[in-house]
């Protein structure tokens, strides 16, 4: 990602992911493999990699604050109108392509 935004001209030295699993956070900051994870596939250790390198910063958020559950679960519409609003939407329910507002009895 960071690459892309370089290349559009966006300064990005540093992502940051977020993550709403303890286990995986754990792992993300280990140097080595252990018994426990040995069994991870080499080609899934790229992102601690990155973080041991400093160039990923993998912060852990509540799995009530993690906004990626608006596309992989379903949610309350209290929920979902909250993530939107943090992701920048709007609710165009009730709104003609004129910008109208349409009354709703």
């Amino acid at each position: 990602m960071s690459y892309l935004l370089n290349d559009l001209g966006i300064n990005s030295s540093k992502t940051t992911l977020y993550n709403d699993n303890s286990g995986a956070l754990t792992i993300s900051k280990q140097a080595t493999l252990n018994n426990n994870t040995k069994h991870i596939k080499v080609r899934y250790q790229y992102l601690r990699e990155l973080a041991l390198k400093k160039q990923l910063d993998i912060v852990q958020v509540s799995s009530e604050d993690m906004i990626a559950d608006v596309l992989t679960k379903p949610l309350g519409v209290q929920k979902m109108l909250a993530f939107y609003q943090q992701l920048g939407l709007k609710d165009h329910r009730g709104v003609l392509r004129t910008g109208d507002p349409i009354e709703v009895s």
